[in-house]
């Protein structure tokens, strides 16, 4: 969740203030605040919670509250209360419960993100008329939902170890192509006469942000996809990884660039491209490797025995050593030179003769002996830092399959336990 800048507080908090008068004065009398404005099973929506909830958008995306606003956006407001009823409901059960000190700890967080003091977060509510029960009902909701997808995730989703080479071997095969940064809304039609009303959601929400509103606020209000928590980002992208309507809406698009709606078999998306980059693996020459080097001492007229002899002897230091501190001590027991450590160079920087031994050498692996004025030359290699890169590692594949089948799966799960409810909309 973010929240408004606080330059916007008073001119939302006029608007506020004015409703509040209204209410006051008997522009929504009681009977209207409290009248239901739909049943989802067995619990109630009440205007009063739809009104709260509204306010609360509004504040969260940086919108005027007006009356208008508040037409606009009040189907898909409604609309998310639904689902959260549903969510709290299928946790309940499941028998997953949320206990107020969880709430607490995700407020703070929410505090820590928008960079409030502790406690902060009630006088920002306060100053706009909104009851802090309005945002712990939809954190609530949020972390039981949290706590199904993570039952469901343990009992069904496993990424394979096959998956991810499949996909490590595809970023490999595409250095050259151009990947993107991109954040997404997704608005969810479970049923055809669903259609035109979330079309228009999704252009309203377009509109807002051309008139400034940002992309992560109405994100993280609207969005019913798993990354609308972080504001609706999903990270690089390269070209595959999303349906192919998807890629030919957004392919043209430059950075900052928002997509019209695009409709796919399930719902309609809204991208935002943040950046565009190339993908690039780093050359294996530009690693820093920190090297102790150890000279077995040779005559300048050894004879073929005697370079045979420390040749041996080199091959028995190889097989002894298992790392820079043990090369010292074996060194040491042979009665050899103290191995000398090297600055930290980079791989292309070495001598051409040894570059290509180095550069296949583990860290504490010692390599094969060369023959140098006045020896044999032995290197290990102490440390190596690899070059940065922007391919993905393997933790990062696993972490965004994992994420992309856990949200197709719980879009499906809440899709089906609206089709399986009794809601009645009365609004």
């Amino acid at each position: 969740m973010t929240l408004a800048p606080r330059s916007s507080l008073p001119r939302r908090l006029a608007a506020v203030s004015v409703l509040v008068a209204a209410l006051a004065a008997g522009g929504l009398d009681a009977q209207e605040v409290q009248r239901i404005v739909a049943v989802v099973n067995d619990d109630v929506i009440s205007n009063y919670d739809l009104q709260n909830r509204l306010r609360l958008a509004l504040a969260n995306t940086g919108l005027e509250d007006t009356a208008e606003n508040r037409r606009r956006l009040q189907p898909q407001v409604l609309r998310g209360l639904i689902d959260e009823k549903l969510q709290l409901q299928e946790a309940q059960r499941l028998s997953l419960s949320v206990t107020d000190t969880e709430v607490d700890q995700a407020t703070s967080k929410v505090e820590e993100q928008n960079r409030l003091p502790r406690g902060g977060l009630d006088d920002y509510l306060r100053r706009i008329s909104i009851e802090k029960t309005t945002l712990t009902q939809q954190i609530r909701a949020t972390l039981a939902w949290n706590k199904v997808a993570t039952r469901r995730q343990r009992q069904s989703l496993q990424v394979g170890e096959d998956e991810v080479d499949e996909v490590f071997a595809k970023f490999n095969s595409s250095q050259g192509s151009t990947e993107m940064l991109l954040a997404e809304i997704f608005l969810a039609i479970d049923s055809p006469d669903q259609e035109d009303e979330v079309k228009q959601t999704a252009q309203r929400l377009i509109e807002q942000m051309g008139r400034g509103v940002p992309f992560s606020g109405l994100a993280r209000q609207f969005s019913q996809s798993a990354s609308a928590a972080a504001g609706g980002d999903i990270g690089w992208i390269q070209k595959g990884q999303l349906d192919e309507e998807i890629e030919a809406a957004i392919d043209q698009l430059q950075a900052d660039q928002i997509s019209e709606p695009i409709r796919t078999v399930a719902g309609y998306y809204i991208y935002i491209v943040r950046q565009r980059r190339t993908i690039a693996a780093p050359s294996p020459d530009e690693a820093k490797v920190t090297l102790a080097q150890l000279v077995l001492p040779l005559e300048p007229a050894a004879s073929a025995d005697d370079v045979q002899a420390q040749t041996g002897l080199a091959e028995q230091v190889r097989e002894a050593v298992s790392g820079c501190a043990d090369f010292e001590r074996v060194a040491k027991e042979l009665g050899l030179p103290k191995p000398e450590m090297l600055p930290s160079l980079r791989i292309a920087d070495l001598n051409p003769t040894i570059r290509s031994a180095v550069a296949a050498l583990k860290v504490g692996e010692a390599g094969a002996p060369a023959k140098v004025e006045p020896g044999l030359l032995m290197l290990m290699v102490c440390v190596r830092e690899e070059p940065p890169s922007n391919l993905p590692s393997r933790e990062d594949i696993t972490d965004n399959l994992t994420r992309q089948r856990l949200d197709l799966l719980m879009r499906r799960y809440l899709r089906d336990l609206r089709r399986a409810a009794v809601v009645d909309v009365r609004a």
